[in-house]
């Protein structure tokens, strides 16, 4: 661990001898949409965010400066106890520059937890869909269809590749309604460069129809932002220049980046393959402590219903700042 460790001050030094900071490559202000919220539902930073709001146990509202009902809210939770909450989307309770997010444990009782949120509302290297109940496409970006193949598999395809590119997905809402029941969403690569496979599962790990969710893609030319796709050794598959990854122990693992990962950035994670494998387990992913100030942490635990014990599988991630 100590070595790996020294390997990122390594690659912290090279880039600054490169003319790179931590921070990355000076650019415009971020027209991206994050937050990251506490337990308590404190405003921890984020970029166009204007406010947090928790409403009630486990129950948040995040307002942006502007309307996100076009929108898809994909969220990942902060580690805060022994086992793995989850977390959940929809439109805004209070106004439509809001995104209602509930915090769960895994036998569904509303808890507290932090969490780190995006909204994707289309733009440079980014496209997005909502599914809804009923295995309809209810938004997306321009040009998006949806397949429905069989029990709790989808394939959305859209207008243009998205190979290079990350795929997160949340469980929530496609309207403003309340959050759902504790399931799960994984995603992996569809049959060609412009599909994203996707799998939702019930608490007990087997397909379930009727489980909506929101599909965030984050592509290389994202700006203000790096993506990685790891595999369970904890290798990069493919992702943003200068950024790396490695197994710490089971079920840990370090993202190194080279920008510096502020309370301004979203740090989203998703279970999901690193090719058209079908991600068979189903996972909790969590955010936790890392390293550096240019790295994050991402602790994944099999599902509750298997014993919630650490375990080495593949995942998605977007950092957004």
């Amino acid at each position: 661990m100590k070595r790996k460790i020294a390997l990122i001050t390594v690659l912290s030094t090279l880039l600054s001898i490169m003319g790179l900071t931590l921070g990355g490559v000076a650019s415009a202000a971020s027209t991206n949409l994050t937050a990251n919220v506490s337990l308590s539902g404190t405003l921890l930073g984020g970029t166009n965010v204007t406010s947090a709001t928790h409403i009630g146990p486990g129950q948040y509202e995040v307002t942006f400066n502007q309307n996100v009902t076009g929108c898809a809210y994909v969220a990942t939770p902060n580690n805060a106890y022994s086992q793995a909450i989850l977390v959940f989307t929809a439109g805004g309770h209070l106004s439509v520059n809001g995104v209602y997010v509930e915090t769960k444990n895994q036998g569904g009782g509303l808890t507290d937890g932090p969490f780190s949120l995006s909204v994707n509302c289309g733009g440079t290297g980014l496209k997005f869909a909502v599914v809804g109940y009923t295995a309809n496409l209810v938004r997306a970006t321009a040009g998006t269809t949806l397949g429905h193949p069989g029990m709790g598999k989808y394939r959305v395809t859209f207008s243009a590749s998205v190979k290079a590119c990350a795929y997160l997905a949340t469980v929530g809402d496609p309207s403003n309604a309340i959050a759902l029941a504790p399931n799960n969403v994984s995603t992996g690569s569809g049959a060609n460069a412009k599909q994203v496979y996707v799998e939702t599962k019930n608490p007990g790990g087997g397909l379930s129809n009727g489980i909506p969710f929101h599909l965030s893609v984050v592509c290389t030319t994202t700006p203000n932002s790096s993506v990685v796709v790891v595999n369970a050794a904890g290798l990069p598959v493919r992702g943003s220049a200068l950024t790396s990854s490695f197994n710490a122990s089971t079920g840990e693992y370090v993202v190194a980046t080279n920008r510096a990962v502020t309370p301004a950035c979203a740090r989203i994670v998703t279970r999901g393959s690193v090719n058209t494998a079908v991600p068979f387990d189903p996972a909790t992913v969590e955010l936790v402590a890392s390293p550096g100030t240019n790295t994050i942490g991402v602790e994944v635990r099999a599902l509750l219903f298997f014993g919630g014990a650490l375990a080495n599988e593949a995942f998605h991630v977007a950092i957004l700042c």
